[in-house]
C-alpha cells in the first residue's frame, strides 16, 4: 500500500511538472508587461535562539518563506554549504572549509556529527500573532524520507509553548548504510504583563543510530561499475553500528531590576539594566558495536583488546548554572542603546561515565564571560566579548574577540557594509585527542594548548558578501595517517577568500557561495584548494500571480585533494595520503512551486552521474548516492 501511494504521487506530481510547461511558456509573456502584484501576509513569524540574551540583542530572524533554498533539504547542504560525507544522508561529515573546533569549554560530542544534532543554542524561541504550524516532507529513492514539523502558539497571553521535531530514515544504496536519526525540542516561553520577567524552558533530544560499513572494501567496483546493484559491493566492515543519544534540559529567566515606565512617562529614567540565571542538564553517550572486531579494516597497528566482539560505551553528564547581568533591560531596539554591557559566571559540573554509570572523572569549572557594545548614530558599531576559564580540564582558556561594524550610510540607508574582525583564542585541545579508550585504541597524552588568531574583513552589500580570513594556529591537533592524535611542531596560517549571496537580473538568479582557501600546512589541513555551490535559477509568478515557480541547477564542486578518511569505531576522519577526490561536478535540476502557503519540489539528484563517469566520492571508499529522484512539500499554517 506504501508503494503505491509513494508511485501516486510520484506520477501525479510530474504530470503537474509537465503541466507547467505550457503555462510557463504562456505567462511569461503576460509577466514581461504586467507588473508583479505584492503578496499580502498579514502574518509575522520571528525566532531568536538559544539564549535570552539574543532576543536583548535584537538577534531576531524572519522564518523563510521563499522558494529560493527549498530543495536543498539535506541539513548539510542547506545555504549553498559543501561537506565531506559518507555515502548516505544523516552520517559522519567534515566541512569543505577549514572550520576548527573553536567552542570554549569542555566538549565530549563528536564535532562529525554537529550538522544533524540540535544543540541548546539552536533552539528557536518565536515570537508571533497567530498560531503557526509548519510540514516538512520529502520522499526520495530506497525508501528514503525526511521529516520535519514545527509548532508555536500562545497558550495564554504571555505563555507561549513550541516544538520542533526531525526525522532522518534512510536505507542506503550500500551495504550496511542505513541511517535513522531523530531530534527534536520542546519550549515555553512566558513573560509577565509589563514584561518585567521571562523565563523560557526547553527540553531537547537527539538520537542517531547509523550501521557503519567502513567504505567499499575494493574502489574499482564503483569507479568500473563492475556492479551496478550498489548493495552487493562488498565493504569493510559487516556488523558495526554506532549510537548517540543526547538529551537535556535549559531553563532560564530574566528580571529587569528597573520598574516598568509608564507610557505617559517620556523623562530620561536610569535603567539599572537585568540580572539572569540560567540552568542545564545534559546527558550523552556514545556507543559502537562490531561483532567482528578482527575485521582487515582495524589494522595490525591496532589489535583488539577484546577478540570476540566491540563494545565501546562512553556518557558524560553536564551540569550548568550561570548568573548573568545586563545593562539591556526594556529597550524595544538595540540602536536605542549607544552603550551596552554583558557579563556572566558560570559553573560547569562535568562527569564523565563507563557502562553501569560507574563514574570514572569528574570536572568542576569555572569561567566568566561578558561582552560590550558602542553604537554610534546607527552607522558605527564596535562589539567585544571574551571569557576566561579559572579550573577543571580547560583551565587557562580563553577567548577575546572584537568586532567592527561600518555602514556606509546608516543601518537602514546605505551602500554596503564594512566588517573587520580580531580573534585571539587559547585553548585545551579537544579531549577525545588527549584521553581516549575503546577495542582498538588507546591513549593518554598532555598536548599543549592551541592557539589561534583570526583576522577577518567583509565587505555586505544588499545580498552579496565578500570576505577574507587569515588565520594563525599554533600547537595544531589532529589525527595523523596511523590513526594516533599529533601536534603540529610548527605554527601555521590558513588563508581563506569567499564570496556568497544571492543576485538576480529580472527573473533569473545565481544564489552561491565559493571559497578558496591556502595553507603553509598543507601535509597536516587538509582542505580543496577550492569548493563552491552555486544555484542558478530562473523564477517567475504563474497563474495570474497565484502561485511561484522556480526551476533551475544546483552545482557542486571542489578540487582534488587527498580528503581525509574515516574511522567509525572512533567516529572520526584522520589524515590519508593515497586517494585522491574531487575535480567532479555534481548537478541537480529541480523544479519548485508555491502556491500560497505551501512549497513543492522535484528533484532529480546528480544528474551528471549519468554521462561524468564513476567519480563522484565524498571522502575516501565513500562513493555519492547515484542520481535519483525526490519530492517534498513544505506547508505552513497560521490558525
Amino acid at each position: 500500500m506504501l508503494n503505491r501511494y509513494r508511485i501516486s504521487i510520484s506520477l501525479l506530481l510530474l504530470m503537474v511538472a509537465v503541466a507547467f510547461v505550457p503555462a510557463i511558456s504562456a505567462q511569461s509573456m503576460a509577466d514581461s508587461v504586467l507588473k508583479p502584484k505584492p503578496e499580502i501576509d498579514s502574518t509575522h513569524v520571528y525566532y531568536y535562539k538559544g539564549t535570552l540574551l539574543n532576543f536583548k540583542l535584537d538577534s531576531l530572524t524572519h522564518i523563510d518563506t521563499s522558494t529560493l533554498e527549498s530543495h536543498q533539504y539535506d541539513w548539510l547542504y542547506r545555504s549553498n554549504h559543501n561537506y565531506s560525507t559518507l555515502s548516505n544522508i544523516g552520517q559522519a561529515h567534515t566541512n569543505l572549509t577549514f572550520s576548527p573546533m573553536l567552542q570554549p569549554g569542555f566538549l565530549m560530542s563528536w564535532p562529525y556529527y554537529q550538522r544533524y544534532l540540535i544543540s541548546n543554542r539552536q533552539v528557536r524561541y518565536y515570537t508571533l500573532l497567530k498560531p503557526y504550524t509548519e510540514l516538512f516532507y520529502v520522499m526520495g529513492p530506497k525508501k528514503e524520507q525526511d521529516f520535519q514539523v514545527t509548532f508555536s502558539r500562545d497558550l495564554i497571553k504571555g505563555l507561549t509553548f513550541g516544538m520542533n521535531f526531525y526525522l532522518i530514515s534512510s536505507p542506503g544504496e550500500y551495504k550496511r548504510s542505513f541511517t535513522n536519526n531523530n531530534a527534536g525540542y520542546l519550549t515555553l516561553g512566558y513573560f509577565t504583563p509589563k514584561k518585567r520577567y521571562h523565563v523560557n524552558i526547553n527540553y531537547l533530544f537527539n538520537k542517531m543510530q547509523l550501521q557503519e560499513n567502513g567504505g567499499i572494501s575494493d574502489d574499482t567496483y564503483f569507479t568500473e561499475n563492475k556492479e551496478s546493484d550498489r548493495a552487493v559491493i562488498p565493504v569493510n566492515l559487516t556488523n558495526a553500528e554506532n549510537t548517540i543519544k543526547e538529551s537535556g534540559i535549559f531553563v532560564e529567566q530574566f528580571f529587569n531590576l528597573s520598574k516598568p515606565h509608564a507610557k505617559s512617562d517620556t523623562s530620561n529614567r536610569l535603567d539599572l539594566g537585568s540580572i539572569s540565571y540560567a540552568f542545564q542538564y545534559k546527558k550523552d553517550s556514545y556507543l559502537f558495536t562490531d561483532r567482528d572486531p578482527l575485521a582487515p579494516l582495524y589494522d595490525t597497528l591496532h589489535p583488539p583488546t577484546d577478540s570476540t566482539q566491540t563494545y565501546d560505551s562512553t556518557a558524560v553528564k553536564f551540569i550548568k548554572n550561570s548568573i548573568g547581568w545586563t545593562t539591556l533591560g526594556y529597550g524595544k531596539n538595540i540602536d536605542q542603546k549607544p552603550f551596552y554591557l554583558y557579563a556572566n559566571l558560570n559553573h560547569n559540573n562535568i562527569t564523565r561515565l563507563l557502562p553501569g554509570d560507574s563514574i570514572t572523572t569528574v570536572w568542576n569549572q569555572v569561567n566568566v564571560s561578558g561582552g560590550i557594545g558602542i553604537n554610534i548614530k546607527k552607522s558605527f558599531y564596535l562589539k567585544g566579548s571574551g571569557y576566561l576559564y579559572f579550573s577543571g580540564y580547560n583551565a587557562g582558556d580563553f577567548g577575546l574577540k572584537g568586532t567592527i561594524n561600518q555602514y556606509l550610510g546608516n543601518k537602514h540607508r546605505n551602500i554596503g557594509e564594512l566588517n573587520l574582525s580580531i580573534n585571539l583564542i587559547s585553548k585545551t585541545p579537544w579531549w577525545f585527542y588527549q584521553h581516549f579508550s575503546s577495542n582498538h585504541f588507546k591513549w593518554n597524552n598532555n598536548f599543549s594548548k592551541e592557539a589561534y588568531l583570526i583576522l577577518h574583513g567583509d565587505y555586505r552589500y544588499k545580498n552579496i558578501q565578500a570576505g577574507v580570513d587569515f588565520t594563525t594556529i599554533g600547537n595544531y591537533t589532529y589525527l595523523n595517517d596511523k590513526l594516533i592524535p599529533s601536534q603540529a611542531e610548527n605554527a601555521g596560517t590558513v588563508l581563506k577568500i569567499y564570496l556568497s549571496g544571492n543576485a538576480t537580473i529580472k527573473k533569473f538568479g545565481i544564489d552561491t557561495r565559493l571559497t578558496y582557501q591556502a595553507t603553509s600546512m598543507p601535509s597536516i589541513i587538509r582542505v580543496p584548494a577550492f569548493n563552491g555551490s552555486m544555484n542558478l535559477y530562473f523564477k517567475s509568478p504563474v497563474f495570474k500571480h497565484a502561485a511561484t515557480l522556480q526551476t533551475g541547477v544546483q552545482l557542486r564542486y571542489f578540487t582534488a585533494y587527498h580528503a581525509d578518511a574515516y574511522m567509525p569505531e572512533i567516529r572520526a576522519f584522520y589524515i590519508q595520503n593515497d586517494v585522491l577526490i574531487g575535480n567532479y561536478l555534481w548537478a541537480d535540476v529541480y523544479v519548485t512551486l508555491r502556491v500560497k502557503r505551501a512549497r513543492l519540489f522535484i528533484k532529480m539528484r546528480n544528474v551528471t552521474g549519468y554521462f561524468e563517469g564513476y567519480n563522484y566520492w565524498l571522502a575516501p571508499h565513500y562513493p555519492d548516492r547515484d542520481a535519483g529522484f525526490y519530492f517534498g512539500i513544505s506547508w505552513r499554517f497560521h490558525d
